[in-house]
């Protein structure tokens, strides 16, 4: 049995599939096997796919998003670690050899994940180092607090182990954009340490108009995250009252910052029912007034205090 398996969900990405295929096949580590999910893809993705005859596992379904094709593929996976790259993404042909490396000498990380570059449609590199350029905070270690207040892990960096996956669960199908966030948070729940290489192991394509684009719809999903954290898991029992009052504070600053949106995108009225909703939940929160306030009277592309439109759309 491959010690890696290697998991590609797509949907229409036949202009890119092939060189995403091409790029894990040029790995130096050889013990791995691809699994592709065709997303119910329209386009000529399965032409793409059938060029590489018996080098993947390729695996038909109706569309059913990214969730329900990375669960599809880990259910036919037989190695030990898991290895995740999107349709569109790049790897560098060392990204196995020195994670395989890492977690065989760190057995307390339940996955590795790695500096990563920017491209844009064109193979133009907005960014040759994101996290250092941009000075973002890594999670690595033992790092509850800190991944629950940050996304910074880019899903085609990681390699993870089965048990860390198998103790966490699989993708949530309710999160069409975010569901890898809140598998880390998961792992790093279930007591596992995070690995960090500071090599740009991978390329991330960046693609205007994608889901990843739209920073509602992130907000969206990192709102439903923590909602569904507070609802199922007992954080207090099992980490305490600080952490509780962590993911509620996170769940706060999303849904405030999900009201400015809309009402900006949307309109006042959109953005009052989340604010009437936020203040019966927190009635001496005055900003949350400033806000109404604001709702009724301007619509301008001005920002509001405390809120950062220019969110990061990268997790």
């Amino acid at each position: 049995m491959p010690r890696v398996s290697v998991v590609i969900p797509t949907f229409n990405c036949e202009r890119f599939i092939g060189r995403t295929i091409d790029s894990a096949l040029r790995q130096t580590y050889r013990d791995f096997e691809i699994i592709v999910v065709d997303d119910g893809s329209t386009d000529g993705t399965q032409a793409v796919l059938a060029q590489y005859d018996n080098a993947l596992c390729c695996v038909y379904q109706a569309n059913q998003g990214a969730s329900a094709a990375r669960n599809a593929a880990l259910s036919r996976a037989n190695g030990e670690f898991v290895a995740y790259l999107d349709a569109d993404d790049l790897w560098e042909p060392t990204k196995l050899a020195r994670q395989v490396e890492y977690l065989d000498a760190n057995p307390a990380c339940g996955f590795v994940h790695t500096e990563i570059a920017v491209i844009d449609e064109s193979d133009t590199v907005l960014h040759a180092r994101f996290n250092q350029e941009t000075g973002r905070p890594i999670p690595q270690g033992e790092c509850l607090r800190d991944i629950l207040q940050r996304s910074h892990i880019q899903t085609l960096t990681v390699l993870e182990r089965r048990q860390a996956f198998d103790a966490a669960g699989s993708f949530d199908v309710r999160l069409p954009v975010a569901q890898d966030y809140l598998h880390w948070i998961q792992v790093v729940l279930e007591g596992y340490e995070v690995g960090y290489l500071a090599e740009p192991l991978g390329q991330y394509r960046w693609r205007a108009g994608s889901l990843m684009s739209s920073h509602r719809r992130l907000l969206e999903d990192f709102a439903k995250i923590y909602e569904i954290l507070l609802k199922n898991y007992r954080l207090e029992q099992s980490h305490g009252g600080e952490i509780v009052q962590l993911v509620k504070s996170q769940l706060y600053v999303n849904q405030r910052q999900l009201a400015y949106l809309e009402r900006l995108e949307c309109s006042g009225a959109v953005a009052r029912q989340r604010l009437r909703s936020l203040i019966r939940e927190w009635p001496l929160r005055i900003e949350l007034y400033m806000d109404m306030v604001k709702s009724y009277v301007c619509r301008s592309g001005a920002q509001t205090p405390g809120i950062n439109p220019d969110l990061d759309a990268k997790t």
